[in-house]
């Protein structure tokens, strides 16, 4: 009987930990550590999170629970509408989706140097607006063929 409940447990464990998904929570985590601005502080920081908090999100409520939601439902519940991506020179990006369709962004350069848009998309146009609503660029979309 014994044997049996672990045999199954770890099964569950196998098939559940196998579902690859966005890893939501430590990447929040992780890019709230990077915006600590001191160095020594963000590395002290950082050597906490590694014996504390990181294994915990990253194998038990990342790899586990919510990247086996995203797998099969194909959404992850903490991800949301947000998307974030820093590439190796040092520049980032991050977008929030609003309600109204409209993408929130904000740039920042490996200087630090940073800069808010707004997306908006018409039927055939997408205007890019700074934060206080003015239209910077604007891209005419072709029509379907």
């Amino acid at each position: 009987m014994k044997k049996g409940l672990i045999a199954i447990s770890l099964a569950a464990v196998i098939a559940l930990c196998g579902c690859y998904g966005s890893y939501a929570v430590t990447n929040k985590l992780y890019n709230w550590n990077s915006a600590i601005g001191n160095k020594w502080a963000k590395a002290a920081v950082n050597f906490v999170m590694l014996i504390v908090a990181y294994p915990v999100c990253s194998w038990l409520v990342d790899g586990i629970v919510l990247n086996s939601i995203e797998f099969w439902t194909g959404s992850n519940p903490v991800a949301g509408n947000t998307y974030y991506e820093k590439d190796a020179q040092g520049n980032q990006v991050a977008a929030v989706k609003n309600a109204d369709g409209s993408l929130s962004m904000q740039l920042i350069d490996a200087q630090g140097h940073k800069a808010d848009l707004m997306l908006q998309r018409d039927a055939d146009v997408i205007r890019a607006l700074d934060n206080q609503g003015r239209v910077i660029a604007q891209y005419s979309v072709p029509a379907a063929k």
